[in-house]
């Protein structure tokens, strides 16, 4: 794994998932998600706010991990995570913007909260 910079945020952990790195990638309406590359969903972080789950639910299987700015481990969304078995972070909150395509990390070794880390020096 890369070096990893100070945390950008913390949210409450699904289950436990070891470290996840990726490229963080917004998704705020449905024609984000009709215009994601199928090649890059493997590789992505999706972010979202409130209400992802009902447009980013077509391409949940496929991304690398879930964090949701709203929410609780009871929503639809982290259901849906824990039976697609994706890691999931909800009700996250950011301390600084994470900007599509910047490699992050997520940390999701502890049981109850998982943390952002921008990977690289900057923070």
């Amino acid at each position: 794994m890369a070096d990893v910079a100070q945390a950008v945020g913390t949210g409450a952990n699904l289950f436990p998932a070891g470290q996840i790195q990726g490229a963080a990638r917004w998704f705020h309406n449905p024609a984000d998600v009709v215009g994601a590359d199928e090649d890059d969903l493997p590789n992505l972080i999706a972010f979202v706010g409130k209400g992802g789950m009902t447009f980013l639910s077509p391409i949940l299987a496929e991304v690398k991990a879930v964090v949701c700015t709203s929410g609780s481990l009871e929503s639809h969304l982290a259901i849906l995570a824990r039976e697609f078995e994706i890691p999931c972070m909800m009700g996250t909150q950011l301390d600084s913007e994470v900007v599509d395509g910047e490699e992050i990390v997520l940390d999701l070794t502890g049981d109850a909260v998982g943390t952002i880390r921008r990977v690289g020096g900057g923070a």
